[in-house]
């Protein structure tokens, strides 16, 4: 199977008409109609029911045409990527982060990546995960490593880079520390911090809400860095990832009978065009090992 070949049947799909395929292709019909007959005869089946101005997909057409564009948008990426690379070409790279998603397991392949090329135009944005899907579907951002947009679209395309706990962080001295796990009846009157930007955060307000069990106070924060603030001079408690970062008078217990947990994906927008930088570093996120991620 030839790439020419491939890019042959991905026109004649799209078109459904093999003369406006030559021509999007730059070759003639006979040309164009012969490389597909060798390559149904190679798959072993037709792939088109040829019917004058009727003609569409068969089914084996309709099951391999995602697999084959697929194929053939990673070999162009290949493709650019090589030439990106042996150039050292200027590039940019733009990323979103919702507030609460660490930047840590990424830096090493930002490192890895800025070298590649002569001048590196890198952005990295934060903000809630409503804001920064909005920018990534104008066009403003190139790829969001978070959860996947809550607004669904069509032209979202996300894959799972790995999943991570979360538990109820307070100070060392709080009463829950005698804990080995925290329980949703060990909260009741507890000063429960919110962390809006955090979906798990928001997920135990709505359980603690279901269950009849209001909270006594509202406390709403937006960034980490004053969260820990707060609970190092208080008896409040917070729902952050596990492993955190904490400041030493901090600790951690995991919660009883719900689960806290999120999945990080990576999403970038189908069908747009794609930056040397951008490409190199999906290459980059595809191939990590994220098992070490996972807690």
């Amino acid at each position: 199977m030839e790439m020419q070949q491939i890019r042959y049947f991905i026109a004649s799909a799209r078109e459904l008409n093999f003369t406006r395929a030559a021509a999007d292709c730059g070759v003639s019909q006979p040309s164009l109609t012969r490389a597909i007959k060798l390559l149904e005869a190679e798959l072993g089946g037709d792939l088109f029911r040829r019917e004058r101005n009727l003609t569409h997909l068969t089914d084996l057409g309709k099951r391999i045409l995602p697999l084959l564009t697929q194929s053939l948008e990673n070999a162009e990426q290949v493709t650019r990527l090589a030439k990106a690379v042996k150039s050292k070409q200027a590039a940019s790279l733009s990323l979103a982060l919702p507030d609460g998603v660490s930047l840590e397991p990424f830096l090493p392949l930002l490192l890895e990546l800025a070298p590649m090329f002569s001048g590196l135009d890198l952005r990295i944005r934060r903000g809630s995960e409503k804001e920064l899907s909005s920018s990534l579907r104008e066009g403003e951002l190139d790829l969001l490593l978070g959860p996947v947009p809550s607004e669904p679209w069509d032209r979202y395309e996300s894959w799972i880079l790995f999943s991570r706990n979360c538990g109820l962080v307070f100070r060392q001295g709080h009463k829950l520390a005698r804990l080995d796990k925290v329980a949703a009846h060990n909260l009741v009157k507890a000063e429960i911090l919110h962390r809006p930007y955090c979906s798990v955060s928001s997920a135990l307000h709505r359980h603690l809400a279901d269950i009849g069990q209001a909270l006594p106070t509202a406390l709403e924060f937006t960034r980490d860095e004053d969260v820990m603030l707060y609970l190092d001079q208080s008896d409040a408690v917070a729902v952050m990832p596990t492993p955190p970062d904490l400041v030493s008078t901090l600790t951690m217990r995991p919660f009883d009978g719900y689960d806290l947990s999120y999945t990080l994906h990576a999403t970038c927008v189908s069908g747009r065009q794609r930056g040397p930088a951008l490409n190199l570093f999906l290459s980059q996120l595809r191939a990590g090992d994220w098992h070490a991620m996972a807690a």
